[in-house]
């Protein structure tokens, strides 16, 4: 029995979901490692060790007067941050699952999800196509109190925000206060509250920026003091991907959607259209990962005028265009079930491209 209670709170974390918010911590942390180690593993003759729990940017100056370097973190605070960063957007994204959990449970929305739907048959009555009429079934849905899904969105969001504010005690960056808020506020709006965003058509906007830029930038903020236009475009990279696969689900929950008044952009454009721009965005995602090797391979071949490109990024760019080949045919074979896994799985796989693409050049 407590094997069973358990398997059903791990659904409803939805663990498929959880590498979105992995990715962009990974991106935020690789594109700042060179950046933030300058002159910071131990000190030399010149200038002591950086101090464990130092804060960014501290100048050193040498006995001739003249700067040599910028200390900014040692290397278990460089860590340390970086693995605070990844359990902050980790805990916000369970949270964020229960808490839709929760409010789509009691507007009824999920209603006829999951195993109790007749099989053949969609929420709307309809004769459904391939793997597509249904999604997995929700907690409340299934019978579980309301009130215990929503305390652990709660509990999870209570983690996060602690991890949030040791975060902010090593980088001293206290109003990322503010961000958390606006995430906490963010996930709970989606679908929660008398007017969730996510019944207007605005889910994958907040989407796009929370699971792309913020996340991405935040990280990077956080570890070097700054955000480089690389974290931006690969924040936007990552933002298109958990974009696709909130489309996913959504061209998966067309019929039920549209029942029960949810407006996404897969309602609006119909699932052919839905498919086609949803295999768009996750293509983009992919071309934006190729021209930053592209661009990154230029730079050092022109530096050293060798062609010196290293054959890890080149693997992990290959595996990455695999992944997403595998996503993009599931989708437009309305293979839906097929399709989440490996969205999910492509935005760690494009976050690893970027990683060693921005390390390895």
């Amino acid at each position: 029995m407590a094997l069973m209670k358990m398997s059903i709170w791990i659904r409803g974390a939805r663990l498929k979901t959880l590498p979105l918010a992995i990715a962009p911590v990974i991106i935020g942390t690789a594109l700042s490692w060179k950046g933030v180690f300058v002159y910071s593993q131990g000190g030399d003759i010149l200038h002591e060790p950086c101090p464990f729990f130092g804060g960014q940017h501290d100048l050193r100056e040498t006995k001739l007067g003249s700067m040599v370097g910028t200390c900014q973190t040692s290397l278990s605070w460089f860590v340390l941050v970086a693995v605070l960063c990844g359990c902050v957007a980790l805990f916000l994204q369970i949270a964020a699952n229960f808490a839709n959990d929760y409010s789509d449970g009691v507007r009824g929305t999920d209603e006829g999800r999951g195993a109790d739907m007749e099989p053949g048959r969609s929420s709307a009555g309809t004769l459904p196509t391939r793997d597509t009429p249904r999604g997995p079934a929700r907690l409340v849905a299934s019978g579980m109190n309301p009130r215990a899904v929503l305390a652990a969105a709660g509990i999870n969001a209570l983690i996060a925000c602690l991890c949030g504010l040791v975060v902010c005690a090593l980088t001293g960056y206290w109003w990322f206060i503010l961000v958390g808020f606006a995430c906490l506020v963010a996930g709970w709006c989606y679908v929660g509250g008398k007017h969730p965003y996510g019944y207007r058509c605005l889910g994958e906007v907040f989407v796009f920026v929370f699971f792309g830029l913020v996340a991405t930038c935040g990280t990077m903020f956080a570890l070097s003091g700054t955000v480089s236009l690389s974290g931006v475009w690969g924040g936007c990279a990552e933002g298109f991907v958990a974009v696709t696969v909130l489309c996913v689900n959504n061209l998966r929950d067309i019929e039920s959607d549209h029942d029960h008044g949810k407006h996404t952009w897969m309602t609006a454009l119909g699932r052919s259209k839905g498919a086609v721009l949803t295999i768009s965005l996750l293509t983009m995602a992919s071309a934006m990962a190729i021209l930053f090797l592209l661009v990154l391979w230029r730079s050092t071949f022109v530096a050293k005028s060798v062609p010196a490109v290293s054959i890890v990024p080149i693997a992990a760019t290959l595996i990455m265009c695999a992944i997403h080949a595998a996503a993009i045919a599931a989708i437009a074979k309305e293979r839906y079930k097929a399709a989440l896994p490996l969205c999910s799985l492509g935005s760690l796989v494009l976050a690893v491209t970027f990683a060693v693409s921005s390390m390895f050049m």
